[in-house]
């Protein structure tokens, strides 16, 4: 244990010396789960999306567990935990290159307390990040485009038949998909989505996530959904989609749902139809194939 200690502490000591900055991200577990929660993966997700994460970056991504269990189970369930964080950001377009290190370091000691609850807070995976930073003050036109792993151009499709032709962590727009207004109704969208049930059923090893997006909202994170009555219209109707597919036979386990509201805009000022158009949409997330 001494031996990691010191291994990580030097890593960060290389880095201050070549000018680097580290940030600490946190993600937390369940008891005794070791696969990332809904919620751990979406602020993935929105990390990656809004360039915390960034192409550059070098990553140490390290796993723990509370006191709870034995010192053999505690390290292998946070080794599990770092490995599972890892195959993520890999899917969803991190350079594997870039994971400089991916451990376990089982429990965290805790003196004084031992109830049969565990100490929460201990079952998590820090994901840090190592950032290098220029010697020169010579700024950066502001208008240049930067390097993004956010899914990339949005390429659409109406052939499903191609949809082996992109890569885990890749994302492309269904097109003709209809929702009636503030509602999450999918009858309209039944002739498309049998073609994804379709290619789902031809490569049973296909695994994607279905993401939701609304338009022209401003100052709330999700529209209102009538049929709901909540305010959680993209993540409805990406459900939906998912649990229509699921109903026609499809495992669960080969598929996931989200939705990002108005968080993640194809045009950021939407200015008449077309832009809304643009914004309100389902894009289908390639996550194994």
């Amino acid at each position: 244990m001494r031996k990691i200690c010191l291994f990580i502490s030097v890593i960060f000591s290389c880095s201050a010396s070549a000018q680097h900055t580290t940030d600490t991200i946190r993600l937390y577990f369940d008891l005794n789960i070791r696969t990332l929660s809904k919620t751990a993966a979406t602020k993935i997700d929105d990390l990656i999306y809004n360039d915390i994460i960034q192409p550059r970056d070098y990553i140490v991504i390290v796993g723990y567990a509370d006191y709870l269990g034995s010192e053999k189970y505690n390290q292998g369930l946070s080794e599990a935990r770092a490995k599972n964080v890892q195959t993520y950001l890999v899917n969803y377009g991190v350079d594997f290159s870039h994971i400089t290190l991916c451990i376990g370091k089982g429990k965290i000691e805790r003196r004084g307390i031992t109830g049969s609850q565990g100490y929460p807070i201990d079952r998590k995976v820090d994901i840090v990040l190592q950032r290098k930073t220029k010697s020169n003050t010579t700024p950066t036109p502001q208008n240049k485009e930067r390097p993004s792993l956010r899914p990339g151009v949005i390429r659409t499709t109406t052939d499903l038949n191609n949809i082996t032709s992109y890569q885990p962590g890749q994302t492309f727009v269904l097109n003709n998909i209809y929702f009636p207004a503030q509602r999450h109704d999918i009858s309209a969208s039944l002739p498309i989505l049998d073609k994804l049930y379709d290619v789902l059923q031809q490569y049973p090893k296909l695994k994607i996530q279905i993401e939701g997006h609304v338009c022209c909202i401003y100052g709330y994170p999700d529209a209102y959904d009538m049929d709901a009555h909540d305010n959680l219209l993209s993540v409805n109707r990406a459900k939906a989609i998912y649990d229509y597919l699921i109903r026609r036979g499809i495992s669960p386990n080969r598929l996931r749902y989200a939705g990002f509201g108005k968080r993640r805009p194809v045009i950021a000022i939407e200015k008449n139809e077309d832009d809304a158009d643009k914004n309100r949409r389902v894009e289908i997330r390639i996550l194994e194939k």
